[in-house]
């Protein structure tokens, strides 16, 4: 079943806790970035995005994956001069063509879980965000956004002090998605809980 959305992938981090660049980081045998790109294609949506500072050094890892998978996905620029996945964030709703876009970030190999994705999508009706919300957490970068709250986002990244994409939802109609499950949000920022991530079922 095909998804009339848009899997954005967030590959924009600066990998300081991981000391070298983690999306590029060998898990289960191949880029960390590549087990999360398989899973968003995996997962039927419409469109595949991933929004970098310098997407041409991901270019090699999406490429194999997209002729693999048979579909394509577009390597989109993260402008923006500072670091934050609201930057990424805005630049993929900027290329969607499509008015939900599931946005995870390049180090959570597990985020696309169908069933949070299919709960998140019946979450939005009525809302411009859903995000879930595991452990006490909230979870903005595994979640579902409107295209339209790139307004939000290009007006937060203008400001002094560029927030994280939490910020957005203070300023649109926004659910939280309970979820029990906090598999899909681990997430690599050393290498050693990526080395705990692949003794994961």
């Amino acid at each position: 079943m095909q998804r009339d959305a848009c899997a954005l992938v967030l590959a924009g981090g600066e990998s300081r806790r991981f000391g070298s660049d983690k999306a590029l980081a060998q898990f289960r045998g191949e880029p960390l970035l590549a087990h999360v790109l398989k899973g968003v294609c995996a997962a039927g949506f419409a469109q595949v995005s991933l929004a970098a500072k310098a997407p041409e050094r991901y270019a090699a890892v999406a490429d194999e994956i997209a002729y693999v998978n048979k579909r394509k996905i577009e390597l989109l620029r993260d402008v923006r001069p500072f670091q934050t996945p609201l930057a990424g964030l805005a630049a993929g709703l900027k290329a969607s063509r499509h008015d939900l876009v599931f946005a995870c970030a390049a180090d959570m190999p597990f985020a696309a879980d169908p069933a949070l994705i299919d709960a998140l999508t019946a979450a939005i009706a009525g809302h411009d965000a859903v995000v879930p919300e595991a452990g006490g957490s909230l979870q903005p970068l595994c979640g579902l956004w409107r295209r339209h709250c790139l307004a939000v986002a290009e007006e937060l990244l203008d400001s002094p002090r560029p927030p994280g994409p939490r910020a957005i939802l203070h300023r649109v109609r926004a659910a939280r998605l309970e979820w029990a499950d906090i598999r899909p949000f681990l997430d690599a920022d050393t290498p050693e809980v990526l080395r705990d991530l692949e003794r994961q079922g």
